[in-house]
Formats: structure tokens, C-alpha cells, sequence
């Protein structure tokens, strides 16, 4: 009632409390909360002094974390994973993002310079840094946790010509969609081209799951490097959003050329809606772009024109459930 007959300061809730939830979570990954949560519900006392925090402040912060639906209090006092995070949490699970939540500290400072960026127009860069940057590491592996929610329902929806064996992965990084394909298409081998610190991390992710034979890692900027072929399939994941309209065709003029003539290019990325929408948050995933690269959220006729003139025909649109505002594009060559 008070919201509807705007009693109360509406910003600030959204500034004060958004900030205080960000950090709960946060919070629960960085000081092992939900780790030891998940191998048992325990008394605040007794998780105190397992993760050496002080008992005051242990208590204060799974309150919070109850705020927040990620622990439950039981009828006996002790702490619990929520039933509904626990995928999400527990360290133990396919579906956990604790690496997503603990990269939200680099994301964190990042958004610290929003007004400055804003200002002058000059972005963080955050595919500056340096290859041997531990940022990179926070940022792969954050990628690679999404990503492994939405690799089924993804690759399932690319179709590849037939007998293909070819693939070519640009900016993908962990390479988890680029061998998610593979195990989908029998002969198939992948080739992720990226940046070095990229390449860095995501070689060890594919090493780690075992499957360096069927994805291997190339150092190299994808708006300059040599990309090869020809391909019978390549896969633009979350790059557009990092370009600029002008680079984004000029790329995809280049990934024409590294095309078989059959060939299938797959496009993910986050589009933004109707900017009249005031429900919508694209707007804010259109911010945050902008302050990481100096680019922007792309609505889904700008990235269907980008295709358009770069001489593609698209097959088909869909949104993807597991990585919301998130649509695939599937389109061969015009």
C-alpha cells in the first residue's frame, strides 16, 4: 500500500537494500558459509568456530542470508541451505555459482567507477588486463558456471550440417559450449579462439573435465586474428554486447569467409527489449556493458540487422530459459 500510494522513498529501498542483499550473498561464498552448510545444518556457534568468524557477527550474517531465501532457520535453532538455493549453493552441486557470486567482487569495483565511466564515456576495460590478471580467473570460471546451466538447451537448438567436423568458438573462453557441441555431434572437434588470459583459464577448465581432444585453445583477438577454416559451424557467444554495431558487422563479414558454404553460425547474446518496458532490467544489463566495454545492449532488430548485412539468413530465434534475456540466433549464409 505504501509503495502503491508512494509513501516511502522507493530509491532508496532499491540503493539501500539491493546493496545489503549483494553483499549478504556474497558474503556466504567468500567466508564458507554455504560450503559448510551443505555438509550439515550446525548452530551459528558451531559455524562460527569451524569458519573462525566471531559468533556475533556469524548469527547477524545467517539472519541476513535467511532475508535473503538462501539458509532457513529450523524448529531446532540450527541453519540450514534453503531447499530452493541449495542447487545454487551448495559447492557440492552441478548447479552451483558460487564462482559467479565471488566475481561479483571485481563486478563490485567495476560498478565503483559507474560515475566516472558515465562522465567521460571511457569504460573499465575488462579484457585489458593483463593475461596473468587473478581477475581473469574469477571472470573464466564465472562464465564457465553459466554456461554449464544453459549448454544442453543451447547446443541442443544448433544444427550442424551433416558429418560435420569443424568448429569454431570465438571469445568462448571455458569452451564449455564448444565441447558440449562435441559430445553432441560425433567427429565434431572445436577450436576456441580468445584472448590470453582467457585462453589461459579455459584451458585448464577443459583439462580438468578431460575432454582436451575434442576442444583445443588458440591466443588471439578475434577482430584481427587469422580465424582459419573453412568451418562447418561457429558459435558468437556473448561478444556482441563487447563490439560496436561497426565491429560487430565487420566480424561477422569475417566469419562468413571462415564458412563452409553449408555451414551454421550460432549467435547468444543478451538483447534488450522495448526500452519503454519499465519492468524490464535489460536496461541495466545495457549499463553494465557499457561501463565494462564502451558497448551496449543490442535490441533483437539491431542484431537481426547486423546479421542482415553481413550476408547471413536467419533460421531461427529462440530465448533461452536457463540464462534469462538471453536469445540464440541460428543462421547460414545468405
Amino acid at each position: 500500500m505504501a509503495d502503491w500510494l508512494n509513501l516511502a522513498p522507493k530509491p532508496l529501498a532499491h540503493a539501500f537494500f539491493g546493496m545489503m542483499a549483494s553483499r549478504t550473498l556474497m558474503a556466504g561464498v567468500r567466508l564458507g558459509v554455504y560450503g559448510a552448510l551443505a555438509d550439515g545444518a550446525a548452530t551459528s556457534e558451531a559455524l562460527a568456530a569451524r569458519l573462525k568468524l566471531s559468533p556475533e557477527g556469524m548469527r547477524s550474517l545467517l539472519e541476513a542470508l535467511i532475508a535473503c531465501e538462501a539458509v532457513e532457520r529450523q524448529r531446532d535453532g540450527r541453519y540450514r541451505l534453503a531447499p530452493r538455493s541449495k542447487r545454487w549453493l551448495d559447492p557440492r552441486s552441478p548447479q552451483y555459482v558460487g564462482a559467479f557470486l565471488e566475481f561479483n567482487y571485481a563486478q563490485w569495483d567495476w560498478w565503483s567507477q559507474v560515475e566516472g565511466v558515465v562522465r567521460t564515456g571511457e569504460a573499465v576495460d575488462i579484457h585489458g588486463f593483463a593475461p596473468e590478471d587473478p581477475r581473469w580467473r574469477d571472470y573464466i570460471h564465472a562464465m564457465h558456471q553459466l554456461a554449464r546451466l544453459a549448454a544442453p538447451e543451447v547446443t541442443s537448438a544448433i544444427p550442424l550440417p551433416r558429418g560435420a567436423k569443424t568448429l569454431l568458438d570465438l571469445g568462448g573462453a571455458h569452451g564449455w559450449f564448444a565441447a558440449e557441441m562435441c559430445r553432441r555431434n560425433r567427429g565434431l572437434k572445436a577450436t576456441v579462439l580468445d584472448l590470453e588470459g582467457s585462453v589461459r583459464v579455459g584451458r585448464d577448465i577443459i583439462a580438468c573435465a578431460g575432454l582436451s581432444h575434442l576442444v583445443t585453445h588458440q591466443a588471439g583477438d578475434i577482430l584481427t586474428a587469422d580465424l582459419g577454416g573453412p568451418y562447418d559451424g561457429v558459435l558468437l557467444f556473448q561478444v556482441m554486447h563487447h563490439l560496436t554495431p561497426a565491429q560487430n558487422v565487420a566480424l561477422l563479414r569475417r566469419i562468413r569467409g571462415a564458412l563452409a558454404p553449408k555451414g551454421t553460425l550460432a549467435v547468444l547474446e543478451y538483447l534488450r527489449e522495448d526500452i519503454q518496458d519499465p519492468s524490464s532490467s535489460a536496461p541495466l544489463i545495457g549499463l553494465h556493458y557499457f561501463v565494462t566495454s564502451g558497448a551496449a545492449a543490442y535490441t533483437p532488430a539491431e542484431v537481426e540487422g547486423f546479421l542482415d548485412d553481413a550476408g547471413y539468413r536467419i533460421e531461427s530465434s529462440r530465448p533461452i530459459r536457463h540464462l534469462p534475456l538471453q536469445t540464440l540466433h541460428v543462421a547460414r549464409l545468405d
